[in-house]
């Protein structure tokens, strides 16, 4: 199977390794993740790079606000 790799920080790598230890499921949880964002991606564009790296930008709304805008958009 092929692998991803990507550089994070320390804080990131030890954060990982203890929610996954709790919870595994860590391939499962992490593709699906990459999906959701490259379907986005697919569908809006690179405006969704630039939402996600806008610091000012709470990511937990990104995903609910583009839901409502789909909605929207089919009615």
């Amino acid at each position: 199977m092929p692998r991803f790799q990507f550089e994070i920080s320390e804080e990131q790598r030890l954060r990982v390794n203890k929610v996954f230890t709790e919870y595994g499921q860590m391939r499962s949880v992490m593709g699906r993740v990459l999906d959701e964002v490259m379907d986005m991606v697919e569908e809006h564009g690179y405006l969704v790079f630039g939402i996600i790296m806008d610091k000012g930008t709470d990511v937990r709304k990104i995903i609910p606000s583009l839901a409502k805008a789909e909605r929207k958009a089919k009615n």
